[in-house]
């Protein structure tokens, strides 16, 4: 099967291409990875270059989700119609709405991560500025319409599309995200708490952890733009890992601290119960005492933290890349032959 995907390299995204390509690619799929914002750096691509049937075509348009992109949109549309003309895709891949609604000569898969109005209403607990926000709005539904298959990672997510855009839920189908990162290699664990996220998206709450970060018994470690690698790394020798954010459709993050057997400490929002219910401490997002009473009982309790810690580890196999892969080839293999009976 030959599939042209689109990314980005600006977050989580990039990762969850990468592990996916290399799945697929040992299934004997030919891919065309087309990117726009910020170009991958050679450590990212570095891996990518060693897949085979792959190709990798940059640009540095904007994403969909930034500050006055429409007209970067697009153009960037029309380079994707110009590579799918020359790559003859079976099924188009894209990590993004609006793009969908083009005029494409393959079905289309779309795959929901997050968007504005989901991230909004869960920081803000409104809905983005019409003045602003509106053609986003109009794009995104128009595009989630056009696309042949919507898919969520999460069921919260997949509830956020159909309660913002009006996507009827039985278009939606959820196929939980996966990684590759390493299991837990038997290193030991340190006493300090681990967290990665960028200060500067309030969705991730960051900086509510650095202001209880003083009142805390063990020091805070947050990593916001070091390599994918190093923070594996720290995951490895991480007692907790926190995750203290306020929105989250998946969290790949917290999927790799599991698989390092770290004890997770994380927000109390639907899609994390959703997905880590039984493995993790739960603690409301916007309350910070409760995130220092907790994170202080859970460094001061060895015995809880390294059961928590194995059941998180164990509990990070039902999100396993078999499976994820599998879901996601019947998915393109059903789009392909709907579009050739309609044909």
């Amino acid at each position: 099967m030959r599939i042209l995907m689109t990314a980005d390299a600006a977050g989580g995204v990039w990762q969850y291409s990468l592990d996916l390509i290399e799945q697929l690619t040992q299934r004997g799929a030919e891919i065309l990875l087309a990117t726009m914002g910020p170009r991958p750096d050679s450590a990212k691509k570095q891996r990518l270059a060693a897949l085979p049937g792959v190709t990798l075509c940059e640009s540095d348009y904007k994403l969909e989700w930034m500050q006055q992109p429409w007209a970067d949109v697009d153009r960037a549309g029309s380079w994707l119609l110009q590579l799918a003309a020359k790559f003859e895709p079976d099924v188009i891949h894209l990590n993004g709405y609006t793009h969908a609604a083009l005029r494409w000569q393959a079905p289309v898969l779309v795959v929901a991560h997050s968007c504005v109005y989901s991230w909004w209403q869960a920081v803000f607990g409104a809905v983005p500025p019409e003045s602003d926000w509106g053609e986003y709005h109009a794009r995104v539904s128009a595009g989630l319409r056009a696309a042949g298959l919507v898919v969520a990672p999460s069921a919260a997510m997949a509830s956020a599309l159909t309660a913002h855009y009006g996507l009827p839920a039985s278009r939606v189908t959820v196929i939980h995200n996966f990684s590759l990162s390493p299991l837990y290699r038997g290193q030991t664990k340190e006493p300090f708490y681990l967290a990665a996220g960028r200060i500067w998206d309030k969705g991730k709450n960051i900086e509510m952890l650095e202001q209880i970060s003083a009142r805390l018994p063990w020091p805070v470690r947050i990593f916001g733009s070091l390599s994918h690698e190093e923070l594996l790394h720290q995951m490895q020798h991480a007692a907790l890992y926190v995750h203290p954010a306020l929105y989250e459709p998946f969290g790949l993050a917290v999927l790799e601290a599991a698989r390092a057997q770290c004890c997770l400490i994380l927000s109390d929002i639907p899609s994390l119960r959703e997905l880590w219910d039984g493995a993790a401490i739960f603690v409301n997002p916007r309350d910070a005492g409760e995130w220092v009473r907790v994170l202080s009982r859970i460094a001061n309790d060895a015995a809880e933290r390294e059961s928590l810690a194995r059941r998180a580890q164990i509990h990070a196999g039902k999100y396993c890349p078999a499976v994820a892969v599998e879901q996601y080839c019947r998915a393109y293999e059903s789009l392909a032959v709907r579009e050739g009976a309609l044909a």
